[in-house]
């Protein structure tokens, strides 16, 4: 298949699951970034110097992400906000308020599910593609406490500011999205994760998340909301997480946003009765996934994987039946027989139902760190002593 082919949603193979055998596993290493400069663990302590902290690969072929270990990107601040006296403020729009910390949690809350992705995850810095991780949230929409402050008022704009302050040293972390992008993403002021008040470390007592737009914009510890007639200019959004793009013949500085269309392996388990599973999960892009395709050849081939689309999840798991799962991931499974002992270069593509498939590599119109969505190879080692049985 190439790049232009179209598919539908149910052109693929309605594979049966194949079982994994118990404690054996391959590793998958990523092809450049970090972990090929300096090895997988002086690569975890480089990112933890800059305070991020990335899942571990095979949670990332979960529907959920467990909350323990799950990933995170901060400033290196995680304040301790006292719940007697936090206060949530929202200013700019047509009837300012301020609402305490019993008042947020009594309102009535809506639940999300949806891949959180931090947007230079998996550049060709990092390589190793772990700063992402999938979660349920549920808490007030933020439409809803638009609504509770009378509507926007004047604000086509909104800025949100954290409470992870270092007085003169660093200002609470802030980020502004237009209230056309807070309302197409359908964000909510979260106050649960997995079921859980949040943790101080996963920003309690509130945060913002804004499904299918990078995690930059989701806010943790949350203390303000500020209504603007304008974009928000501040340096997070003019500078920090910005990529250019050649528009015209000039280089346009352009900030991230949207989640582009993308897929993982994660993980590789030894199948029962030969062979092995390659693991993952799809997302992104404007349209549901449809299908995943896997090469273990470097891309001279490739061949379909086993899709269960989110919405067939949320018929599985109880945890998500109430939730709203557009920009969730859905996971995939791929058996395969290599064959013989060696070398493979492993990856993934995903295939949205208009027919959108995964890019090889990053388009050249655009330069910088983030919205990485080109094919994440791995390298994998086969043993002499898994490969699958003979005819």
């Amino acid at each position: 298949m190439t790049d232009g082919d179209t598919l539908g949603v149910h052109d693929f193979p309605d594979a049966t699951d194949v079982p994994a055998a118990e404690g054996t596993a391959l590793e998958l290493r990523p092809v450049d970034g970090m972990p090929t400069w300096f090895g997988r663990r002086l690569a975890r302590a480089l990112l933890r110097l800059v305070s991020m902290e990335e899942n571990k690969p095979a949670q990332l072929s979960q529907t959920v992400t467990p909350t323990a270990g799950y990933f995170r990107r901060d400033r290196h601040v995680h304040p301790v906000v006292d719940p007697d006296t936090y206060r949530l403020q929202i200013t700019g729009v047509a009837a300012p308020r301020v609402l305490t910390l019993p008042e947020l949690l009594a309102l009535p809350r809506e639940t999300r599910v949806c891949v959180q992705e931090c947007a230079g995850n998996g550049n060709h810095l990092q390589g190793s593609a772990g700063l992402c991780g999938q979660a349920v949230w549920e808490g007030p929409s933020f439409a809803s406490l638009l609504e509770l402050c009378g509507g926007p008022g004047p604000a086509t704009h909104f800025a949100c500011h954290g409470l992870d302050d270092l007085g003169f040293l660093k200002r609470g972390y802030h980020y502004g999205l237009s209230l056309e992008e807070l309302t197409r993403a359908r964000a909510i002021v979260a106050v649960t994760m997995n079921g859980e008040p949040l943790s101080r470390r996963h920003g309690f007592p509130s945060r913002l998340i804004v499904p299918r737009i990078y995690s930059m914009s989701h806010v943790k510890w949350l203390g303000h909301i500020e209504g603007k007639t304008s974009p928000h200019m501040g340096i997070h959004n003019r500078f920090v997480f910005t990529n250019k793009e050649r528009r015209g013949g000039k280089w346009v500085r352009v900030q991230a946003r949207w989640i582009g269309l993308k897929s993982i392996i994660s993980d590789c388990r030894a199948a029962r009765g030969g062979g092995w599973l390659l693991l993952g999960a799809a997302w992104g892009g404007e349209h549901p996934i449809a299908a995943v395709e896997v090469s273990t050849d470097g891309g001279l081939s490739w061949q379909r994987a086993r899709l269960q689309p989110i919405r067939e999840q949320v018929a599985r798991d109880p945890r998500l039946a109430s939730g709203e799962v557009d920009g969730a991931w859905s996971v995939f499974q791929f058996h395969w027989q290599p064959p013989g002992p060696g070398t493979y270069k492993v990856g993934a593509r995903a295939i949205d139902e208009a027919g959108n498939v995964q890019a090889l590599d990053n388009d050249p119109n655009v330069h910088g760190h983030f919205n990485q969505t080109r094919v994440k190879w791995r390298m994998v080692e086969v043993p002499e002593n898994r490969l699958p049985p003979g005819d």
